[in-house]
């Protein structure tokens, strides 16, 4: 079985958020925090921000546009008015970032520009809820409702279960869970755009993947068993909900029903070509990899090997000389 291991440790080099774009993500976030972490009455409500998402799992890909900051409210509960809340966190951010900071149905999204992209940080107030921690529901209209206003989430929790996770199964000494998230993550991203399901739903159902055991003692065996995996759940997931490990409650909201359906026929068919994948020879296996895993604005993610081109034929260290004689391709005269 060809594993591609070198390959595969390139590819997860290029779908990692770092350099320039790591920087610019850490100095945003730390900028909005200390604007809140500094607000009179956020501090009388127990104010304490901290990263979570993606980034702070560890499982964003490159270019990783936007980051999330969580600020917990430890001094207020459930009992405290949704609206209130968030309209003290929106107007502290709307007053000092402007139309840089745009309100959304429970969030405050503020925008950090430079010359090449668009990076933005994502804001959600928090209160307290028993042993975790509530949001204000996706629907503004139920805000008016103690009973339906908040709603329950812990994504501290769900890090550390990352973490755990990705201790729990490795790969040459290297912890697998979270570069098959990168992977799994890379390849929505390529072929589903801004399509649901999202990053963090295929998320969750890849930390199902391995808590149902998919296996295997390379990240192609693993990625390959994780998309089929995915393929067979989000096909089951309207009547058999994805669960969000930290809670063991279902998702919310949930993704579309056919846009669900059509990312489970999506990975489906990339499983069928990772397995394919598995029992090629290197060079015609790369093709299929660097198919599924598609590009990002640094180029193809899956390198080609050595000794390959990009149709997957070898070539031999004769043939790759000859190239360079007089049928070596010309610029135009």
């Amino acid at each position: 079985m060809e594993t591609l291991a070198t390959q595969f440790d390139k590819a997860l080099t290029r779908i990692e958020p770092n350099g320039t774009k790591r920087a610019r993500a850490i100095a945003a976030h730390g900028l909005v925090r200390a604007q809140l972490e500094t607000s009179g009455t956020l501090c009388e409500w127990g104010v304490d921000t901290v990263l979570i998402g993606s980034y702070a799992r560890s499982t964003a890909i490159y270019p990783g546009n936007d980051v999330d900051v969580f600020t917990k409210l430890t001094a207020l509960d459930t009992t405290s008015l949704a609206a209130d809340v968030f309209e003290e966190v929106c107007g502290i951010l709307t007053d000092h970032y402007g139309d840089r900071a745009d309100p959304r149905n429970r969030s405050v999204k503020i925008a950090f520009y430079d010359d090449s992209d668009k990076f933005s940080v994502d804001v959600v107030p928090a209160v307290l809820y028993g042993e975790h921690w509530a949001i204000p529901d996706h629907d503004r209209d139920r805000w008016a409702n103690s009973d339906a206003a908040w709603i329950e989430t812990d994504p501290e929790q769900l890090s550390q279960l990352t973490t755990d996770m990705n201790e729990r199964v490795k790969v040459s000494g290297r912890g697998a869970y979270i570069p098959i998230v990168k992977l799994m993550r890379q390849a929505r991203s390529h072929h589903r755009g801004d399509a649901k399901p999202g990053g963090l739903f295929l998320e969750l159902v890849t930390y199902e993947a391995f808590t149902s055991g998919v296996s295997g003692e390379s990240f192609a065996e693993l990625f390959a068993g994780a998309l089929a995996y995915a393929g067979s759940r989000l096909a089951s997931a309207a009547v058999n909900p994805i669960l969000d490990p930290a809670l063991g409650t279902p998702y919310t909201p949930s993704p579309p029903f056919a846009e669900t359906m059509e990312c489970a026929t999506l990975f489906s068919t990339l499983a069928g070509e990772a397995n394919k994948a598995l029992g090629l020879p290197k060079c015609e296996a790369a093709v299929i990899w660097r198919q599924i895993l598609g590009s990002n604005d640094r180029g193809p993610v899956f390198p080609i090997p050595p000794g390959c081109d990009e149709s997957g034929n070898v070539v031999g260290a004769v043939t790759a000389n000859r190239a360079r004689g007089p049928n070596e391709a010309r610029g135009f005269a």
